[in-house]
């Protein structure tokens, strides 16, 4: 009692954080077990935790860790298309490959508006969460583009097809399936130096992503004789067409960033 009244306290919800794996498949189970709960969108939100650091917890908050369901994934992605369309889902799925640590919470806030407007969310960058998804999956697709023109193979000693790569963005899903087209007779690997994950695709076989464990890189790094003379062919060629008094350094930087010339045999 105060006053002659009674003091109603009202019990405010604690917010509900779901940390994800930073996978695909990991976030959108972290999606549909957020959405299945039914707790009320504006008190739940998605992290995906960086590797090797602890994330500092926020006071009144319950967490939930996310394991990995396969099945819960898809139907996330068939619900997307049914409810938007081919459209949205690949705008929201390639945001997810994004380094952007917000990218979880962003596509999960997106799907009210887009299951209430279907393929129309599209041009709704009046909502932030979408204007973030707008913009990440610009980021991805740009930068994989780029790698289906800079990406380099290497011929090892026991005939595999190599390709290195270091990408700001996690994009080995989507890079991967063009070569896998573009050459189904080959064995090829292509292997993302940072994240150590490579995708192996056999002869006219399947195309498989997963780690790389220590003990398999022995098998590579190490290129035949005859790749070395082609690639010591293609330097002097690269030189020999070059025109001195024409080169444009800058130029040439802003076609071809010094963070994709690592692996690039002509700028070695």
């Amino acid at each position: 009692m105060q006053g002659g009244r009674i003091m109603l306290l009202r019990e405010e919800k604690l917010n509900r954080i779901y940390e994800c794996e930073d996978t695909l498949e990991g976030i959108l189970t972290g999606i549909y077990q957020a959405w299945d709960a039914s707790y009320g969108h504006a008190y739940i939100h998605l992290t995906v935790p960086a590797a090797g650091e602890s994330e500092s917890m926020l006071l009144f908050s319950e967490y939930h860790t996310v394991v990995p369901d396969a099945k819960q994934a898809q139907k996330v992605i068939q619900t997307i298309r049914k409810k938007t369309s081919e459209k949205v889902c690949e705008k929201l799925l390639g945001a997810l490959y994004s380094t952007n640590p917000e990218k979880a919470d962003a596509v999960y806030h997106v799907l009210p508006e887009a299951f209430r407007m279907g393929w129309r969310v599209i041009g709704n960058l009046a909502d932030p969460y979408m204007q973030a998804v707008f913009e990440m999956n610009r980021a991805v697709r740009n930068e994989a583009h780029e790698y289906l023109g800079f990406l380099r193979f290497e011929e090892q000693k026991n005939g595999v097809l190599l390709a290195r790569f270091s990408p700001k963005n996690d994009l080995l899903e989507l890079v991967a399936p063009h070569f896998a087209d573009r050459f189904p007779g080959e064995n090829f690997v292509i292997y993302d130096t940072g994240r150590k994950k490579a995708a192996f695709h056999q002869q006219n076989g399947p195309l498989v992503i997963r780690g790389l464990f220590e003990e398999e890189l022995a098998c590579f790094f190490q290129i035949s004789p005859k790749e070395a003379q082609f690639q010591a062919m293609w330097r002097l060629f690269f030189e020999t067409v070059a025109i001195e008094e024409r080169t444009n350094k800058e130029l040439q930087r802003n076609f071809m960033p010094y963070r994709y010339r690592t692996y690039m045999t002509e700028m070695h």
